[in-house]
């Protein structure tokens, strides 16, 4: 693949937020919500419902961004 990354920002009914989520050319996928907000005490309870590591968000655009 000739790409380094490739990202979209969603809203992510989850969280009731926007996240950004990542996709890399190995097929590993990022959600900077979750990186951001794991930090810290108040952001670990702002990801209560969050569906981190098995998102079907993060899913479906991993297999969009690996198949276009």
């Amino acid at each position: 693949m000739d790409w380094q990354v490739t990202a979209t920002t969603i809203k992510c009914q989850f969280v009731d937020d926007f996240a950004t989520i990542m996709v890399y050319p190995d097929r590993t996928a990022k959600c900077a919500f979750v990186n951001r907000h794991s930090k810290t005490k108040q952001g670990q309870k702002r990801l209560a419902a969050c569906k981190w590591p098995n998102c079907q968000l993060v899913d479906e655009f991993r297999e969009r961004a690996l198949n276009m």
